[in-house]
């Protein structure tokens, strides 16, 4: 009943889980800023500004969930004292990023504020010129705490200033971090100097110091592998040898990491070889082997891979497994000179790690991973022991993967069932894979294309409108059989992104000496391929994409058949047009979405009308703070105490706001961040940052 109602939306716990959840919701759509502009793949949320402006218990709610997790600080600015304390007791957690050098913000607008609720704090500062305005924030309550971004003051003044002020009243903390890049390579801090703080913070069960730049780091490791109750560490040891008395043989440490969980590190294939017998409760491993390549390979170099996984067998737990071999040597890995993995080797790692959810093996470019000895059987084997596998991706050479082309992911498809992520580095054919007579192919009158329905889920997708698209002239989707199949289960019915090799085909050869874009060659890849094999081929490809792969958010085009291509194009919601994109996909064209007749707007005017906003906009933490203190004697909030006027569709905050919004530098220059918001379908190299360890290039591999 409307009673019923209203008193539910009148408890402020029930009102609080409802605006939280709205907040948490997404979708993603994809978006083209112009004819020469890469396709993008954006998140967006809905704003919560509209329930602000409800009455006054909504809006204590509402903006008590805008601001509880990363708001956006620079909004305090244009308020009184008061009202930013007031927000200040609504935060939990905080990424704040420092002025550049050079720029005028002072961030003043921080002054005498507290934090009573700060749970978590992540500053990109430096700790000279502002960490002042921080230091209210590290109180007594806090658990989490990140420190990036390069230091000023020298190594003295990290030690004697930084180190006790971040520690001085932080006695609770659960999690420590220092991100990358923190100090100057010649003026490097020791890593002794954590010692005396991490001693005095027992409570500390996660230490992450990866390329942040201290020196002798071996000792904090051997330090720490005697901590009680550490379960996270994240390290890059120094090159050599000089650890592993302590890892085996007579003088070996006693149960090191006796509580460890999630392990990050970048070390030599000696030590990588020597930790996992340690490591009886580790459920992350994300390494990164490398040596200083000064000698020739060695006959264990090409080996290494299959070493660690014999080496697994100590840690059943394991949930995730993400292995990157770096230059171990003057001439490997290379272009020609692989890394091997066998497929007695997969199945020895799925039969000892049988829990393994996420696997992520490759080498740095230009070199790849051989998969000659992996064959059919063994791969079904491989798959039927890890059902429970969500995200798979083996950078494999295409050439050394032949056996897998037709049958590997017929063996994901029926063991895998909750694949999510499969990126195999294989010229797979899709057309090989059973698709029931009964699933009707793709069919088209006039000129319309196949285009998924946006109210259909992920699970009948497939079957009610991707499997049987039949557009009469209008275009409209008219099913052309419903019981033919109404049984049919896709392999896939989870994943949302495929990364596979571009196959050999007539349109990628046909289209090679031609520009790669689907706008610049079309004509000209017409005129050389029949039309008709054209669409039969076009089609043969679709089909199976249509019926196994009906949640397929991105399909990405991992190089090519020969292995020689080692760049990415990105295709996203492919299914939307699907036999477009896969036209695109198959001639190795980027993905275009621009229509002529748009050529004449801007993309404002495209996007305008729309009720969502993508995450990167901090229009939401602007307009609600704007809010005046709720003193309206009808309970009601005016929309006049706005100081400007209300956009329509603006976002709540998320984890990663735009830079500008921060502090436009006067010569338009921005420190570089990683976004997850924003994806690009343009050709790339892959690009992931320290925080997701092992990298696709390993640039920082190469030890000197």
């Amino acid at each position: 009943t409307m009673a019923a109602a209203s008193a539910a939306l009148a408890d402020r716990h029930i009102l609080g889980r409802i605006l939280h959840l709205l907040s948490d919701m997404r979708y993603k759509d994809r978006r083209q800023r112009g004819p020469d502009q890469p396709v993008e793949l954006l998140e967006f949320r809905p704003t919560l500004v509209p329930c602000v402006l409800v009455n006054k218990f909504w809006a204590d709610e509402a903006t008590s969930v805008l601001w509880k997790r990363y708001p956006h600080l620079p909004a305090l600015k244009n308020m009184t004292p008061e009202r930013r304390q007031y927000y200040a007791n609504k935060v939990h957690q905080i990424f704040s990023l420092g002025p550049p050098p050079g720029h005028p913000e002072n961030m003043e607008y921080l002054d005498g504020l507290r934090w009573p609720g700060l749970k978590s704090l992540e500053i990109e500062i430096d700790f000279s010129r502002h960490g002042a305005r921080f230091l209210p924030m590290l109180h007594k309550e806090l658990e989490h705490l990140e420190l990036s971004g390069e230091q000023g003051g020298g190594p003295a003044y990290f030690t004697n200033v930084v180190l006790p002020g971040l520690f001085a009243n932080s006695k609770k903390l659960k999690s420590l971090r220092f991100g990358a890049g923190l100090f100057p390579e010649d003026e490097p801090v020791h890593a002794s100097e954590l010692f005396q703080y991490l001693d005095a913070i027992p409570t500390i069960t996660t230490v992450e110091v990866k390329a942040a730049g201290f020196m002798a780091v071996d000792s904090l490791f051997t330090r720490l592998s005697q901590r009680p109750g550490l379960e996270v560490l994240e390290i890059d040891l120094e090159p050599g040898f000089s650890l592993l008395p302590q890892l085996q043989g007579p003088n070996a440490l006693l149960s090191p990491f006796s509580s460890l969980k999630r392990l990050f590190i970048m070390c030599y294939p000696e030590i990588a070889l020597s930790l996992p017998a340690h490591l009886h409760h580790l459920e992350e491993l994300q390494m990164d082997i490398c040596r200083i390549p000064n000698q020739p390979a060695r006959e264990s170099d090409f080996t290494i891979l299959e070493d660690l996984i014999v080496c697994l067998s100590s840690c059943p737990q394991l949930r995730l497994l993400k292995v990157g071999i770096g230059l171990l040597a003057v001439d490997f890995p290379s272009f020609s000179l692989f890394p091997r993995l066998s497929g007695p080797s997969l199945v020895q790692l799925a039969a000892g790690c049988p829990i393994l959810e996420d696997i992520y093996l490759f080498a740095t470019e230009p070199s790849a991973i051989d998969g000659t000895a992996i064959l059919a059987a063994d791969c079904d084997k491989f798959c039927q022991t890890l059902p429970g596998l969500k995200k798979l991706s083996l950078k494999l050479h295409p050439s050394t993967a032949l056996a897998l082309e037709h049958s590997a992911l017929q063996s994901l498809g029926t063991h895998c069932k909750d694949l999510e992520i499969l990126r195999m580095k294989i010229a797979f054919q899709l057309p090989s894979m059973s698709t029931p007579s009964t699933v009707p192919e793709i069919l088209i009158e006039g000129s319309s294309t196949p285009r998924a329905s946006d109210d259909l889920d992920a699970n009948s997708a497939a079957s009610e409108a991707s499997l049987a698209l039949h557009f009469s002239d209008e275009g409209s989707l008219k099913p052309t059989s419903e019981s033919s199949f109404a049984d049919f289960v896709p392999l896939f019915p989870k994943l949302k992104h495929l990364a596979i090799a571009r196959p050999e085909s007539i349109l990628a050869i046909a289209n090679e000496t031609f520009t790669l874009s689907s706008a610049s060659f079309s004509d000209n890849s017409s005129s050389i391929v029949d039309p008709e094999l054209e669409e039969d081929l076009v089609r043969a490809w679709a089909q199976p994409l249509l019926a196994h792969f009906p949640s397929l958010e991105i399909l990405e085009a991992w190089g090519d058949w020969m292995g020689q291509d080692n760049e990415s194009l990105n295709y996203f919601l492919p299914t939307e047009e699907i036999l477009a994109s896969t036209w695109e996909f198959l001639s190795g064209a980027e993905q275009d979405l621009w229509d002529d007749d748009n050529d004449d707007l801007e993309y404002d005017e495209l996007v305008d009308g729309d009720n969502w906003e993508p995450l990167e906009h901090g229009d939401d933490w602007d307009k609600a703070s704007y809010v005046e203190s709720f003193i309206a004697s009808e309970d009601y909030v005016r929309p006049e105490s706005y100081i400007e006027e209300e956009v329509d569709g603006m976002i709540t905050p998320g984890r990663t706001p735009n830079e500008e919004d921060y502090f436009p530098h006067p010569e338009g220059k921005l420190p570089t961040r990683n976004t997850t918001v924003i994806h690009h379908s343009g050709r790339h190299e892959p690009n992931h940052s320290l925080q997701t360890i092992p990298t696709e290039e390993l640039n920082n591999l190469n030890l000197s």
